[in-house]
Formats: C-alpha cells, structure tokens, sequence
C-alpha cells in the first residue's frame, strides 16, 4: 500500500506543478511582453485573471466525470489540451488574442483540482486523507518555489515567446508518466497485486462505513441548507478576499522584484522564490499547531494577518525602503499567506456535514475564483492609474487583513445537532 504515497502522489504533485507554471508563468512574462505588445498593466492583468474565470467554470463538469470513473482520462486530455494552448500562446500578437488563450488555459486546467480531491477520496482512508492532502496542498509552494528559476532561466536564454513555448511542452510530456502512474482507484491499479488491492479496499471501506454511521443524524443537511448559513457565507467571503491577495501576490511578485534595476531574470527567478521556501517551512509549524490545538481559526487567521501587514507597509513604504527591506516585506508576506493556506482550508470540513462537504465546497471555491480574476485584474489596474506597485501592495494586504478579520468571525465546530431540522439551522 506504500504506492499510493511514493507513485501517487508523487505522480499527481509533479502534474499539479506543470499546471501552476503554465497559469502564473505571465508574472514573469509581463515585464517583457507588456512593452512588446503595447499592453497596459490594466490588460495585463485583465489576462493573467480572465484565466481563472474558466477555471471556475470547468469545475462542476470535470468533478461530475471524475465522479464517474474517468479522472485519469479526463487529466490526461485536459494536459495535452493546455499543453497545445499555453504553445499557442507564444505566438500571440494582440490583446485578444492572450485574453482568449489564458480563457482556455483556465477551462483545461480546471478539471485537476477536483479530480485531485477525488482521488486522495479514491485511495485514502478518512485517517490518512489529512496528510495525503498535506502532501498535495505542499504543491502550492513547491511549485511556486521550482517555476521561477525555471522561468528566469528560460527568459535569459531566449525571450518570452520561447518561455509560453518550452512550458508548452512540459504536459505533453509529462503525460505519459501520468498515464503510467495513476488510477481511478484502487480497483483500477494494475500495479497493486490482489493481496494490496484488498486490504486497501478493506481499510477504506471499514472507515467510511464507520463515518457514515456517526453521521447519520446529519441526514436532513442539503445543499440548499447549507450553503446559506452564516459561518458558510462568511468563510465563502474570506475565501474570495483570500484568493484577491493570493493571485494579486503571484502574478505580480515577478514585476515588483523586476523594480530593483539591474536584476537578470534568472535573478528574478531566484528572488521570487525565497517567499515559497520560506512558505514550506512555516507551511509545517502552523499546520503542526492547528492540529495540536484544533484552533483552525487562530492558525490561519494571525498568519493572514501579518501578511497583509506587511504588505501594506510595504505599499507605504516601497519608494523609501531599500531594496533589502522590501524584499524582506515579501517574503514575510508570501511566507505567511501561503503556509495558511491548509489550514485555512481545514476550517471547511469543521463547519459543514460530511453529506454535503463536496458539494458545498467546491461551490465555495468556485465562487473563490472570481477573486482570482480580480485579484491580478485589480492590481494591475491601480498600478496603471498610479504609477507605482505600491497601491498593488495596499490592495492585496487590505484583502489579507479583511480576510483575517473574517475567519476569526466563523463560528467552527459541528454543523448542527444531530437532532435539528434544516429549518433550525
């Protein structure tokens, strides 16, 4: 049963990574491309966003034919399919046409997130699903640590068009391991021999009919029910703030760090991804802790917090401050917005019934997308109308700080009594 942890998840982070390099490899591009094309940084952002506006619509589709037995065909079309996109995005000459391609991008790339979720659901017990999705919400950093340097490298050996074109290639690539390394489930590996694939089986089963047993008097909790109560609402509104700060902060670091004159971008790279190491490392600590005190709210909401902090100071102070000093500013930040993040997801499964937690949350995440489009959108915006990264920077902390302000708000803990109606809810 050790496969599932050294070919699975291995296999499933490593296409994951591919993923995040073809959605945010448009910071690193932008310093270049914007003046090539004529592109405002309004546009600019505009593009690096409307991705995400695909994203979220090819959710609810993808997670509905993972569901039905066909996540591991599903990914491997969608990678050769945004493996030929982002290649067609080295070639575009207008506006338009980057805005159609990141619109792509984003509906192909959609589908790994919930056929991702699906998966771990798959081939792990309830007992082992926290650390196997720990592995997988690592990506985040991990990924964003590897794509700079790979990006700077790429720009200083050729131009921006050859980066589109290389990181094109990396899916169509890679997805031959994919089909090599995956399955639906355990039913489907070939590689497990009977013996492994029973006792797997067996676990899973054993725990999810044990669970199923203790939630039994969550039966009335629907959908509908659900997804307007307060602690819902108000944790589907921290995710949309959260995700302004989040996308503002990745698609943009490359730009702020390209202020800092005479920088290469291989050096660029580098500098871009001290926030993401950092990340990995505070990643452990507060995940450690929140599960230590099972305070989920505290954990992620004083993490957000200081990274909004200096964010905002740094958007004060940008101009004043050595180059030292604003870098340090972003790696507190990054650091402490990025290694929140699991933990700020974990306060999902406390709030809500484990009937509706899939549904539910993958409407909240759709939802927290449109942040995702504003984020990049709305800090390109106010850099054009002033001139300066530093209204960018006060955006997304003043996002961070609202969304600090609103996990502290949720109430956590059990959905309901086991003995309510919907109605008393």
């Amino acid at each position: 049963m050790k496969q599932r942890w050294y070919r699975l998840l291995p296999v499933m982070m490593i296409t994951f990574i591919i993923a995040f390099m073809d959605r945010t490899n448009i910071g690193f591009a932008i310093p270049l491309m914007g003046p090539q094309l004529g592109l405002t940084a309004s546009l600019l952002g505009f593009a690096s966003g409307v991705l995400f506006l695909g994203y979220g619509l090819s959710q609810t589709l993808s997670g509905w034919l993972a569901d039905k037995g066909h996540g591991r065909a599903l990914v491997a079309a969608l990678m050769v399919l945004w493996g030929i996109t982002e290649i067609a995005q080295g070639f575009v000459h207008s506006a338009t046409q980057l805005v159609a391609i990141r619109f792509l991008i984003g509906i192909f790339e959609g589908g790994v997130f919930p056929t991702f979720l699906l998966f771990v659901k798959n081939w792990f017990a309830p007992s082992e699903r926290a650390r196997a999705n720990g592995v997988w919400q690592l990506c985040y950093p991990v990924a964003a640590l590897v794509s700079g340097p790979i990006a700077g490298y790429i720009l200083q050996a050729s131009d921006w068009r050859t980066l589109f074109i290389a990181e094109g290639v990396f899916p169509l690539v890679w997805v031959v391991v994919w089909l090599w390394g995956v399955a639906d489930s355990p039913r489907q590996a070939k590689w497990l021999d009977e013996a492994e694939r029973a006792a797997l089986t067996r676990k899973i089963d054993a725990e999810e009919a044990a669970i199923a047993e203790r939630t039994a008097g969550f039966a009335a909790a629907t959908f509908r029910s659900e997804i307007v109560r307060a602690p819902v609402l108000i944790f589907t509104a921290s995710i949309l703030l959260w995700n302004i700060g989040f996308l503002g902060f990745v698609i943009w670091l490359p730009s702020v760090i390209h202020q800092q004159p005479n920088l290469s971008s291989a050096e660029v790279g580098w500098l871009s991804a001290i926030p993401y190491a950092c990340a990995i490392v505070v990643m452990q600590g507060l995940t450690y802790w929140s599960d230590r005190t099972q305070n989920r709210r505290l954990f992620s909401s004083i993490p957000l917090a200081i990274s909004g902090a200096a964010l905002i100071v740094g958007g004060v102070s940008f101009a004043a401050n050595g180059f030292t000093t604003n870098m340090a500013l972003l790696v507190v930040a990054g650091a402490m917005l990025y290694g929140s993040q699991p933990v700020l997801w974990s306060i999902a499964t406390e709030i809500l019934p484990a009937s509706v937690t899939g549904s539910v949350s993958g409407t909240i995440n759709a939802v927290g997308v449109l942040g995702a489009f504003i984020g990049p959108y709305l800090v390109g915006y106010v850099r054009a109308v002033t001139h300066s990264f530093s209204a960018g920077l006060l955006v997304m902390g003043l996002a961070l700080l609202g969304t600090s302000a609103l996990v502290m708000l949720i109430r956590t803990g059990a959905a309901r009594p086991a003995t309510a109606s919907p109605a008393s809810a």
